[in-house]
């Protein structure tokens, strides 16, 4: 894959097929709808289950609907940038303009966190010190290469 970037944005070019695949999930793989992921995106402030209910509570009812919202923008940006991508396999080409940024930047986090919650990743997991196979190992790709294009973003990102 080749990446320029510039003031305007990043241009991904010549994008492998595994890679292209990769991206084209990155919306799905991001939203908290499974249990999991729901829990790790969006756990209350408090450390200990029930430590303070009421705090809990005020989490979910007045600061959670303020982060899926915003969560969804991002993660709606990104599918557009997706969606505007043109070419196909090695001759795709992806363009995400530099105010999209901060959305392409939240969006992989949120994917990497929710598979790490969906499929049990564990610090070891990430270090590479376990053998995986299946769904797991797909998995630690993902968050790889998420992480990958995380670093790169953030590299030229202002937050």
């Amino acid at each position: 894959m080749e990446i320029r970037s510039n003031d305007e944005g990043w241009e991904f070019a010549e994008i492998d097929p595994v890679a292209l695949e990769l991206l084209r999930v990155l919306p799905m793989c991001a939203e908290p709808e499974d249990d999991a992921a729901r829990k790790r995106i969006f756990s209350p402030p408090t450390i200990q289950p029930d430590a303070d209910a009421e705090a809990d509570f005020e989490w979910s009812e007045y600061v959670e609907p303020g982060l899926r919202e915003l969560f969804k923008s991002h993660t709606d940006i990104v599918a557009a940038d997706l969606a505007a991508m043109t070419g196909e396999s090695e001759t795709a080409i992806l363009r995400i303009p530099s105010d999209h940024g901060r959305a392409w930047i939240h969006t992989l986090n949120q994917a990497r966190l929710a598979l790490g919650a969906r499929h049990d990743v564990t610090e070891e997991d990430t270090a590479g010190r376990r053998q995986h196979s299946g769904e797991k190992a797909f998995a630690l790709v993902q968050i790889d290469f998420y992480a990958m294009l995380l670093s790169l973003l953030l590299s030229r990102t202002e937050l």
